[in-house]
């Protein structure tokens, strides 16, 4: 394995073919798992290429994100996030706090799509329920929730890699997945305003991301920046054919700090509009996250209590959109 370099310049591209092709041979998928655990060890974030999403379909996804950021704010407020009660819908822009700052963008928030009549729905279940989906443009609903199919195929895919890095079995982590509780988020960058005061922070804060994994697909605006262990940011822009991955703070608390979450941030633009697309890969909702016993010892005792994923989104989420939610 590499040696360790948290001081890193650059972010990996990692071929995750092996992962998705079921002829793959054992040497191939290995080294694909030593390479995703080399970038987990050393930087927290790295690309993917050969995901076997089809650039079309992408196209597709960049055109729907910028046709509803285009439209007029009344338009977008139909769906706003107060209307919701699991913390689904539009977000205008600064009204969102990172670090004492409200970060300078808007948002469109989507989880699983379950409808009224849903056992979960119907019993209270926290977080579950129904999405709200804007009118238009037309056809954004359709293409949104073809690209959540693919992602939730393509998490697994690469979750299989993580734990083969982590010298588990290839479906270990499959369990607490089977039933996914992810989310799904549209995110617009707009330039600056001169007088957008001293309360408004970066596009998005120093932060690292409180779920498992995360999957962006990012247009050509660029601006996502990650820290290094030298308290330099390094650019993370896009690379045509690829996603950029993050492992957030549900990987760090499962390995008990063997992997590491890495501070991020994003920088608005100048003079251009910048979207993205985080997917957010996460566990089931009511797994219970413990430290894996390999990774703890006498020496290296459990840093983190067990602990359920389903209450800690919810406190997190309360905590994100105290403000929104008025």
């Amino acid at each position: 394995m590499t040696a360790l370099n948290p001081s890193f310049k650059e972010i990996p591209i990692i071929d995750i073919s092996p992962l998705l092709n079921p002829y793959a041979g054992k040497n191939a998928i290995s080294q694909t798992a030593q390479e995703i655990g080399n970038a987990c060890k050393n930087i927290g974030f790295f690309y993917i290429k050969n995901h076997q999403i089809p650039n079309d379909h992408l196209d597709r996804v960049i055109q729907s994100m910028t046709g509803f950021f285009d439209l007029p704010e009344n338009e977008k407020m139909k769906i706003h996030i107060n209307q919701s009660k699991i913390f689904r819908g539009y977000t205008p822009l600064g009204k969102e706090l990172t670090n004492g700052k409200y970060d300078w963008h808007e948002c469109i928030d989507f989880g699983l799509d379950l409808s009224p009549d849903h056992p979960d729905v119907i019993s209270g279940k926290q977080l579950m329920g129904p999405n709200q989906w804007p009118e238009k443009p037309v056809k954004f609903k359709k293409v949104i929730e073809k690209h959540w199919n693919l992602m939730i195929v393509l998490g697994r895919r690469i979750t299989e890699g993580l734990a083969l890095s982590l010298g588990l079995e290839r479906n270990y982590f499959s369990p607490f997945m089977s039933k996914s509780h992810s989310f799904l988020r549209i995110l617009n960058y707009p330039p600056y305003e001169r007088d957008r005061g001293e309360k408004v922070g970066d596009g998005i804060g120093a932060h690292i991301d409180y779920g498992f994994l995360t999957m962006l697909l990012q247009d050509e605006v660029g601006g996502l920046e990650v820290k290094n262990a030298d308290n330099e940011w390094v650019k993370a822009p896009k690379i045509p054919g690829t996603f950029i991955i993050n492992i957030g703070h549900m990987i760090q608390r499962w390995t008990n700090d063997h992997y590491k979450a890495t501070v991020h941030r994003v920088i608005p633009p100048n003079d251009a509009m910048r979207v993205s697309l985080p997917f957010f890969f996460e566990p089931n909702f009511d797994t219970i996250v413990v430290p894996l016993e390999k990774f703890c010892s006498d020496k290296n005792p459990a840093k983190y209590e067990p602990f359920h994923f389903g209450d800690y989104v919810e406190k997190t989420f309360t905590t994100s959109y105290s403000d929104t939610m008025v």
